[in-house]
């Protein structure tokens, strides 16, 4: 700690913007500057021998300053405490620095209150400002995978009054456009479930189990696929310790990175499905020889609405990324043009900790290679 006499250190701190309190090994004030008088609202003659969470009430109800300056003073170290509301108008940072007087006084805590209530305010106002973005980029996302098939709709509603008119009508060509209607209704619908599925996940319950049995039962979903174009696929399923999941939303997310590689893959293509255990997580890969991504799109791949296939929704892997982190876990993927693709899910197997939440995000880890 810094060691200072009791006249030296009050002279330093009356000069200080910020406000500043001396507390003993109980939370009291044994010292307060005019500035943090001034944040109190209180006189500083009142202040000494007050408990810090009577001069602060705001503070007072949320740390116990007693505990909090002896483990200041006990461990020789700085204590920064995360900002906090003194009332509704203003916000603070706290630290607590042990300090030793050259008097032979008892070991004290050196307490700082600086008033952040403009930078919250600020950072409130941009982030309000990215929502609204957001929103708004989503916006103009939902109403382009809206607005094609409509537009196709349209033209082939065109088309059957036009072609119910003709003497005598072409039934082929009339069964032909009914059915591209039909196709883009149903792609209309899919785009609206998923991203309803996107953006209101439903709660998740989480329940110990086997990701081998996930895994298959995947597989076992997208077997017609499968079958229909001659697909190998590989299944070498080692993990052995039971994972904390939701199953039906891990289902999910092993279900749309499947459907992705069987509809990248030519007939005959292969993938190969993984499980091992590491010593905090399981990991599980998806492995395709399709024709692969290059850096560009695996850039892209998370973000709503980002697709490369016709008729694509965009948010298979968004979501099965969201899935992911509410397990807790991560997606990374490598992939190289014409080599494939593996997607590699990380899953702890004690599931998230208490209280995470986030988006999806996604950030480069090597070229090739994408991490979230």
């Amino acid at each position: 700690g810094v060691e200072l006499d009791a006249c030296q250190l009050g002279h330093l701190l009356d000069a200080l913007p910020n406000g500043v309190a001396v507390l003993d090994v109980e939370g009291r004030v044994q010292y307060a500057n005019d500035a943090l008088a001034a944040i109190a609202q209180r006189a500083r003659a009142e202040m000494p021998g007050q408990p810090l969470g009577e001069v602060l009430p705001g503070l007072g109800s949320e740390i116990d300053w007693g505990r909090a300056a002896r483990n200041a003073i006990e461990n020789g170290r700085t204590l920064r405490l995360a900002r906090h509301a003194v009332d509704e108008a203003l916000q603070v940072d706290c630290a607590l620095v042990p300090v030793s007087l050259d008097d032979g006084a008892r070991p004290l805590a050196l307490l700082t209150v600086e008033d952040v209530s403009e930078e919250v305010r600020g950072e409130a106002r941009l982030l309000r400002q990215a929502k609204t973005q957001a929103i708004a980029n989503l916006g103009d996302s939902v109403a382009h995978e809206i607005r094609n098939p409509l537009n196709s709709i349209h033209m082939n509603v065109q088309l059957l009054r036009e072609g119910i008119a003709k003497e005598p009508p072409d039934r082929d060509g009339l069964d032909r456009t009914a059915a591209t209607v039909l196709r883009e209704i149903k792609r209309l619908d899919r785009v609206v479930r998923d991203f309803v599925q996107y953006s209101r996940p439903p709660a998740i319950d989480l329940q110990p189990g086997s990701v081998n049995h996930v895994v298959r039962a995947a597989l076992e979903l997208l077997d017609a696929q499968i079958r229909e174009k001659d697909l190998q696929v590989n299944a070498d399923l080692q993990s052995a310790r039971p994972v904390r999941m939701d199953r039906d939303r891990l289902q999910r997310a092993f279900y749309n990175v499947l459907l992705n590689a069987i509809q990248a893959l030519p007939e005959g293509g292969q993938i190969v499905c993984r499980s091992r255990d590491e010593e905090r997580r399981c990991l599980v890969e998806i492995s395709d020889n399709g024709p692969g991504f290059d850096v560009a799109d695996s850039a892209n791949i998370f973000e709503v609405f980002y697709t490369t296939k016709r008729g694509g929704s965009g948010l298979g892997l968004p979501i099965a990324n969201r899935i992911l982190e509410e397990h807790g876990g991560r997606v990374a993927v490598a992939s190289q043009p014409g080599r494939g693709a593996t997607f590699a899910f990380f899953l702890p197997y004690e599931g998230p900790p208490a209280g995470q939440a986030g988006g999806p995000t996604a950030v480069p880890v090597v070229p090739g290679e994408r991490e979230s």
